[in-house]
């Protein structure tokens, strides 16, 4: 059996996750769909914490700070918002419709995850931060995994976890998917530990780290800037997830490449 711990994204609260138990059973039970049938002999676990970051903001408005960082995340894929005047609905709008022109996808649903997103992410680093990689950090020492699976997000929230633990756990194999690890101020200048000369450092207690990013996943950071920003990670070829919604952590887990990934650990 090879122990494997996922860690999730962004929009993974339910109404039906009443604890923390029953969003990790649910999360497992999808997580083990995807992969159970493709790769044999898992010990999957999941770390959940999607109720820690969960709004109760009646209204998808970005706020100031959810939009400094959408600022960011637009420069980072080449959107230079200079000549837009306010952070209106227009403004945002126009950034998206740009995105998707970049990444061939559909300017509504980027809006709509850059809605969904963004205020996830401030959450997680004005306050979320401790107590998500409490739950985290519990799941890592539990499990002891030999895989650690980390989406979105989660790929945040496992890299700095991972370094906290640096002499308490021995990981075969970190496996991001859609990450934003690399978006520039938003999250890299971020990350504990900082990057140093510019560079962020593979975790010392994992011996190999895979990236995987869908050639149109607008939350992930251009294909290659992963490599390029953090040592000892491999990139692979690009991919294609699914067309209509290149973010999905469910069609990641069941791509030939994430799943021959796991194969050769």
């Amino acid at each position: 059996m090879t122990r494997v711990l996922g860690i999730h994204g962004v929009r993974n609260y339910k109404a039906a996750d009443t604890t923390p138990a029953l969003g990790g059973k649910r999360l497992r039970d999808d997580w083990l769909a995807a992969l159970g049938p493709r790769v044999p002999g898992l010990d999957l676990e999941t770390a959940y914490y999607a109720d820690l970051l969960r709004s109760e903001r009646q209204s998808d408005t970005l706020e100031d700070a959810e939009l400094a960082l959408v600022e960011q995340w637009a420069l980072a894929w080449g959107v230079d918002t200079a000549g837009v005047q306010g952070r209106a609905t227009g403004w945002l709008r126009w950034i998206c419709g740009q995105v998707a022109q970049r990444t061939g996808q559909r300017p509504a649903v980027v809006e709509r995850t850059v809605r969904l997103f963004f205020p996830e992410v401030t959450r997680y680093f004005t306050g979320g931060r401790e107590p998500v990689r409490q739950r985290v950090r519990e799941a890592l020492l539990r499990h002891r995994p030999e895989v650690v699976v980390a989406h979105s997000l989660g790929s945040v929230v496992g890299y700095e976890t991972l370094h906290e633990l640096a002499d308490e756990l021995d990981v075969r194999l970190l496996l991001t998917l859609g990450s934003p690890l690399a978006l520039p101020h938003a999250i890299f200048h971020r990350l504990v530990p900082g990057p140093r000369d510019g560079r962020g450092v593979r975790p010392p207690n994992v011996r190999r780290w895979v990236n995987v990013a869908d050639r149109g996943d607008f939350v992930a950071i251009p294909k290659g800037e992963l490599g390029r920003v953090f040592t000892g990670v491999e990139e692979l070829p690009d991919i294609s997830i699914a067309p209509l919604w290149p973010h999905g952590v469910l069609d990641y887990l069941k791509h030939p490449s994430v799943i021959g990934a796991l194969l050769t650990r």
